[in-house]
């Protein structure tokens, strides 16, 4: 009853909101902000968003229910291509989806010794997987 609800839910409550699972890995971006994302079970997906690592800050996230989506790995490159004191950093996050279910990613992109301190950049976007 629960996959039939779900799959109830990706097909008619977010119609358009992402195209059909491909096979390849889908990359998103910080455009993906606010939107609902459909995956299959054990898909792989990417999202690259620029961070200010120069100066100390880190994209902090968190996914609501583990048991549907984990991150796999990351990795950090120079936006320019070039290493360059003061430029911009790309962290790209690898995730795999793991079972059928319903789940939040919220970033955060901030300074770790700045609790207090609101983001700088803060994104959210649900995954379901059907």
């Amino acid at each position: 009853m629960k996959h039939i609800l779900l799959l109830s839910l990706a097909l008619f409550i977010f119609p358009g909101c992402s195209k059909s699972p491909q096979p390849t890995e889908p990359q998103l971006g910080l455009d993906i902000s606010g939107k609902h994302v459909v995956y299959l079970p054990n898909q792989q997906f990417s999202l690259e968003l620029d961070l200010n690592a120069d100066a100390g800050y880190q994209w902090d996230y968190d996914i609501s229910d583990t048991t549907v989506l984990r991150i796999d790995s990351t990795r950090y490159r120079s936006k320019s291509g070039e290493i360059v004191v003061g430029g911009l950093t790309v962290e790209t996050f690898y995730f795999r989806t793991l079972t059928i279910g319903y789940c939040t990613v919220s970033l955060m992109e901030r300074r770790g010794w700045e609790r207090d301190t609101p983001p700088i950049h803060a994104i959210q976007f649900w995954v379901v997987v059907v």
